[in-house]
């Protein structure tokens, strides 16, 4: 019998590896014949799952409608050619190049029975008060909207996003409707491999931990700028680890942060769940438009708190006051200070760690979270069915 094709579309190969390829590979072990169409380096092969991989150029940083169209062909070619059943599109620029690309193909009769958008995170461009507003964003905006629009009118087409806030904001644009779009509580984790360390580790110094992409917009200008002011008191280390924006205006080089003598550069960590048992805090003091935050989400599962920024998708995941704390959005300096003093207020009174650790982990431990419950609605909601993951 004919394997079901599906087909997922991402504008980073390395972004889906790490946070989006776990449904791709369940409905492969199922006998789906899976496809993955990513922007980003080509994935080497050792890297692969069962499924076979496409190669297109992504400029993931900023709308170029002449370049953005190789995306659309790419994507036109791969959905008319393959014809899969099931498409799921991944980030802000799949949905809108890649979403019309599959609408194109149903003019056809070629296009997918049902397709799944997935926006992780509002990011730079659709985030409300974002610091890229002006004449081009604002442009690239309502041209964005109007695609989203269109294309949440078309038959089958959902969309999912990892907190209740930005589905809302959306749905208040008139972008998308409430009968397709659902929320989605991130990419999951997996408890079997993010869980508290056996016993409390007693240490001497306190081990504060950011792991995220190396961007400032991230809150790691914050990060640095607080470990320059408390490393030289011998009660905290300070450690980075994340993965390099080479690209990004907004990164940090290896280089920088290897020469920051206040920190600890990890560099990529190939180990998080034994590096996050190796630590008692994590920080996370954001100025991006997120969804929920996998650092976040991998803390929680390993028993540990988290500082984080007000923003709806760290909110989710981390309860100021019991799960860790919250501090407000604001310029660099002012998230710096306001981060100081959360580091410190652990630092006087230790215990908090411990009890703010256990109830993150409670609260992980709900179920929203883990790898499976994700993956268990994302299928549903991509075949039609939670018993459609088997070929048929």
């Amino acid at each position: 019998m004919k394997s079901i094709r599906t087909t997922f579309i991402c504008n980073d190969g390395e972004y889906f590896l790490r946070h989006r390829r776990q449904v791709a590979d369940v409905l492969a072990t199922a006998g789906h014949d899976v496809t993955v169409l990513v922007g980003g380096p080509p994935l080497s092969s050792e890297r692969l799952g069962q499924w076979r991989h496409v190669n297109v150029p992504v400029d993931r940083f900023t709308f170029h409608p002449l370049s953005d169209l190789r995306l659309f062909f790419a994507s036109l070619r791969e959905i008319a050619v393959n014809r899969p059943r099931y498409v799921q599109l991944i980030t802000l620029k799949p949905a809108v190049f890649s979403g019309l690309a599959a609408i194109a193909a149903r003019l056809v009769g070629r296009g997918p029975e049902r397709i799944v958008v997935t926006i992780p995170g509002l990011g730079r461009l659709m985030s409300p008060g974002s610091e890229h507003d002006g004449a081009g964003a604002g442009a690239t905006r309502k041209v964005v909207g109007a695609v989203i629009r269109f294309l949440s009118r078309r038959r089958n087409v959902f969309f999912t996003f990892e907190t209740p806030t930005d589905r809302d904001h959306w749905l208040s644009l008139g972008y998308i409707r409430p009968e397709t779009s659902m929320a989605i509580a991130g990419a999951g984790v997996d408890p079997s491999r993010f869980h508290p360390g056996e016993a409390q580790q007693k240490r001497e110094v306190v081990r504060v931990l950011f792991a995220s992409r190396l961007l400032r917009a991230k809150g790691l200008d914050a990060f640095v700028d607080v470990a320059r002011r408390l490393s030289s008191t011998g009660k905290v280390e300070f450690l980075v680890a994340g993965m390099v924006e080479p690209h990004d205006p907004d990164g940090y080089s290896p280089a920088q942060l290897a020469a920051e003598p206040s920190i600890s550069f990890l560099g990529e960590s190939g180990d998080m769940p034994s590096l996050l048992r190796d630590v008692d805090l994590v920080c996370l003091p954001t100025r991006y438009g997120e969804g929920i935050p996998r650092i976040l989400i991998e803390a929680a599962a390993s028993g540990l708190p988290s500082i984080a920024s007000d923003v709806p998708g760290c909110t989710h995941i981390v309860e100021d006051g019991v799960s860790g704390t919250i501090i407000p959005v604001s310029p660099p300096a002012g998230m710096a200070d306001r981060l100081e003093a959360a580091i410190r207020h652990y630092l006087d009174d230790p215990a908090l760690l411990r009890s703010h650790g256990s109830a993150a982990y409670a609260h992980f431990r709900q179920g929203e979270f883990t790898e499976d419950a994700v993956n268990r609605r994302i299928i549903e909601l991509l075949t039609g069915s939670p018993l459609a993951a088997e070929a048929g």
